[in-house]
């Protein structure tokens, strides 16, 4: 059963949106929420179908949580390999979870063709740095309106496990730039919640004071440091996550020109976001680092049958 942050307010039609996956960051979410349940994707492939109905009791529990509702995993949907549900208890088992699953399967029918949704994640938490009070690392972000994290993140994150996932691997230097970052940070960790504007500068809610756009960090982690390694290793790291970073919606020509000239050195990342990106500049760099990825798990797969 997944969680209900960043749910929009309740509405009666179905919305479509894109929230960001952060700290660590792995790219965007695609969101098909409508009053019967959701589906989510990572890649714009694989939906995940979440139904959303009544909390279910047990013996023993005299009712408690009757009448809340919470979101029940159903099953995953892609066009290729259709439905494969999951094991459900015998009292979720029932033709209102059939009919619901098959209503989102049509909605993500339908938006399979406006991917992807526009972010509305603009509700953002910022770890800031002790000397210069600036933004450093995006730690949480939200949908104005939405449940806020709890309890809030207080340090920053480069990935997630030992060798990171499928579609992100691990920074090899992560350590080295998760301590960089917090020693920056300082002990009394500052961090603040910032309603992002359409012009790109955001307003800090505690003080009801701005930040321009520019003082934030584009690709998430700041790149100004005081020293020329700590500087050249935030740089690596951006490289390193370019794949993912292609999927966020409102970076210039300049910006999405260097990330997509980074996209050899972690290959295997584009394959899963590719096809969430906006406004490629280079078809053919993004087509080469696909290639370069086939190529590799078919040599994997050529040692593992060694």
């Amino acid at each position: 059963m997944a969680d209900e942050h960043n749910r929009p307010p309740e509405t009666d039609s179905v919305r479509s949106y894109a929230i960001r996956r952060v700290n660590p960051f792995l790219g965007v979410l695609q969101v098909i929420d409508g009053r019967g349940g959701r589906a989510l994707s990572a890649n714009g492939v694989v939906w995940e179908i979440e139904i959303r109905a009544q909390r279910q009791s047990s013996w023993g529990s005299l009712n408690r949580n009757s009448g809340e509702v919470a979101y029940y995993r159903y099953g995953q949907w892609s066009q290729d390999e259709g439905l494969v549900t999951r094991p459900l208890a015998s009292q979720l088992d029932s033709e209102f979870f059939t009919q619901q699953c098959s209503l989102l399967i049509d909605c993500i029918r339908e938006r399979l063709g406006q991917l992807p949704f526009k972010l509305t994640d603009t509700l953002e938490l910022w770890l800031f740095d002790q000397d210069g009070q600036r933004p450093l690392a995006l730690l949480a972000s939200a949908i104005p309106g939405g449940t806020l994290p709890s309890p809030e993140p207080r340090h920053w994150s480069s990935g997630t496990g030992a060798n990171g996932l499928p579609s992100q691997r691990r920074y090899p230097a992560a350590s080295q730039l998760e301590t960089m970052v917090r020693q920056r940070a300082g002990f009394n960790i500052a961090k603040h919640w910032i309603d992002r504007q359409h012009d790109g500068s955001g307003i800090i809610k505690a003080r009801n004071s701005r930040l321009q756009a520019d003082e934030f960090p584009t690709f998430l982690l700041s790149e100004d440091w005081p020293e020329m390694e700590q500087a050249t290793l935030a740089s690596d790291f951006i490289e390193w996550t370019a794949p993912s970073l292609l999927t966020l919606q409102n970076l210039t020509t300049a910006e999405r020109t260097r990330l997509e000239n980074s996209l050899n050195i972690q290959a295997e990342s584009v394959e899963h976001h590719w096809r969430l990106y906006i406004g490629v500049i280079d078809e053919n760099r993004v087509r080469a680092a696909r290639v370069q990825c086939r190529l590799h798990k078919a040599n994997q797969g050529g040692r593992t049958a060694q």
